[in-house]
């Protein structure tokens, strides 16, 4: 049998990959980004299962986040049916991928926290899915 592991025995992070990617994608990107949170954070990150879907209202294609214990496949393209989708402008979606948390949600009283919530409240950024998702895949790429 497997044996279990304690989320407070020290972790390999998961391996960041690169798959499909189309030209003009920011699957490349995002993976960098994705990347840096996994490294800092490799406890929560292996312990993520989820597809997650940044769908860009721009010119852009959406990206797949694919979280598994052993990997992250980051890749260009839609996903059928996502167990997280967070829709938005390029600029939108950044803000909110960067903006600084507090108990995996932006923090309020910081200036970038209260944008972020601001544009999730006008619903300038859509978030399709648990909101527990979020704020796991949000802690683990924060800043």
């Amino acid at each position: 049998p497997r044996a279990v592991r304690s989320p407070w025995m020290s972790h390999h992070p998961p391996k960041v990959e690169l798959g499909e990617h189309q030209r003009g994608g920011l699957a490349p990107a995002i993976m960098a980004i994705v990347d840096r949170g996994v490294q800092r954070r490799p406890v929560p990150a292996s312990q993520l299962r989820a597809v997650i879907e940044l769908n860009l209202a721009d010119q852009y294609p959406p990206v797949r986040i694919r979280f598994g214990e052993q990997r992250v496949l980051v890749e260009d393209g839609p996903v059928l049916a996502p167990d997280l989708r967070v829709s938005g402008a390029l600029p939108d979606l950044v803000g909110l991928l960067v903006a600084p948390m507090v108990g995996g949600l932006p923090n309020p009283i910081n200036r970038r926290g209260w944008n972020a919530l601001g544009m999730v409240a006008g619903r300038r950024v859509r978030i399709e899915g648990r909101l527990g998702l979020m704020r796991q895949f949000l802690g683990i790429i924060r800043i």
